[in-house]
């Protein structure tokens, strides 16, 4: 049997303690540099831009994109076509995902930036109202949430929200007055 002496025991626990430390502090760090996973995303590049720019250019935009970050829903906003002869729709359909809802917003890019940047922030609502409802988590429940809190429903079954329209409203207002100051 072999003793060690006492400080060799308590510099050996401190070492452990000391490395033990330097480990998690420098873990923390890291973690702390990486940036948030962005939840409102696109992969067409102008899209993208123009989600950059809604942020800083509306309030109401920004506003937005910081509650669907706070949220557990992902929403991809993608050049597309919408059914109901719309220019801009968020699809009656959820992906679950692990612990996230997936949502999808679909645009014509064919209109000006501060218009669709309006359409965007509009569509954004409608994943706002959707992912306040954590038990709309399939397509069904999708359907039957606009159901039950539509403000209207048109002939050609699109749902609408007053608040979805005011928020396109502020942000084609904000993104314009924005503009016309700079």
């Amino acid at each position: 049997m072999t003793t060690q002496s006492p400080a060799r025991g308590i510099r050996a626990t401190l070492s452990t303690v000391l490395a033990a430390t330097v480990t998690v502090v420098m873990a923390q760090a890291a973690s702390a540099q990486e940036p948030a996973m962005a939840r409102v995303r696109s992969s067409h590049p102008a899209i993208a831009g123009l989600i950059s720019e809604g942020q800083q250019r509306s309030g109401t935009f920004r506003r937005l994109v910081q509650t669907i970050d706070a949220s557990d829903g992902i929403v991809y906003i993608e050049e597309g076509k919408c059914r109901h002869g719309v220019r801009a729709c968020l699809a009656t359909s959820v992906t679950p995902a692990g612990p996230n809802r997936i949502l999808r917003v679909f645009v014509d890019t064919h209109k000006a930036d501060w218009d669709l940047m309006g359409s965007i922030g509009h569509e954004m609502r409608h994943a706002v109202e959707v992912l306040s409802d954590a038990s709309v988590r399939s397509d069904s429940a999708v359907f039957f949430f606009y159901s039950r809190v539509s403000t209207s429903r048109n002939e050609r079954g699109s749902f609408e929200t007053t608040a979805a329209i005011q928020a396109g409203l502020d942000v084609r207002a904000e993104v314009r007055s924005r503009s016309a100051s700079h």
